[in-house]
């Protein structure tokens, strides 16, 4: 990760010392960590487990690429993300975000698949909000779509909720949700608690996770 991080801040410095800065002028690099402890209701099992990820991303006018990566203590989880696509926000606050992403799991079969995404923001007064997320395997024909709700109830204390309904090659579809707190120290760093059950899942868990995400550079 810091190796990744470094590579940004190289980018980001070839960029502001290139000819004219035109380039420099229409870009922006964010990048982020996430470590998240997961623990199962009943006692050890799968929802039980350490992970930490990063990411890097640039973006410029609305289209942005970038690269997320996993580590966990079962290294089968480990995984490998590249996406790309555009998104934007209309005056009226709806926000849209169309892209593509393509999945990798290093120590699971290398390449896996890819898929395409739309996601829809909608908010619902100044402290409420909704959002669409569809996602479809071109490769596969499965496909995927998350409903959310969350509402900032401070500054710096939220709550939302996700139920979604995934398909399976050669099964029925399932389906999956969780609900859970936010607090954000700063604008950068947050602590979120959330409780995932569904209908897949051997036993309902609990996930605490610290995020951090930040502008690396920006003109």
């Amino acid at each position: 990760m810091i190796r990744v991080v470094a590579a940004a801040a190289a980018i980001a410095a070839l960029g502001a010392g290139s000819a004219g800065g035109a380039v420099a002028q229409d870009f922006t690099v964010y990048g982020g960590a996430e470590l998240e402890f997961t623990f199962d209701e009943f006692g050890p099992d799968t929802g039980t487990g350490t992970y930490l990820s990063g990411y890097i991303e640039l973006e410029s006018r609305g289209f942005y690429a970038g690269l997320w990566g996993q580590v966990a203590d079962d290294d089968t989880l480990n995984e490998v993300d590249i996406y790309l696509g555009y998104r934007n926000e209309l005056a009226s606050g709806l926000s849209y975000d169309f892209g593509y992403t393509r999945y990798i799991y290093p120590n699971a079969g290398g390449d896996c698949c890819g898929e395409l995404t739309a996601s829809l923001g909608v908010p619902i007064g100044d402290k409420l909000s909704t959002s669409l997320d569809l996602a479809y395997d071109p490769d596969a024909s499965l496909g995927n779509a998350y409903l959310g709700v969350a509402y900032q109830a401070t500054d710096t204390f939220g709550l939302s909720a996700n139920y979604g309904v995934y398909e399976v090659a050669d099964a029925p579809s399932e389906q999956e949700w969780d609900f859970g707190v936010t607090y954000s120290f700063t604008d950068e760093a947050a602590v979120d608690l959330r409780y995932y059950d569904g209908s897949e899942y051997v036993d309902s868990y609990i996930g605490l996770s610290v995020t951090f995400d930040t502008t690396i550079f920006e003109p």
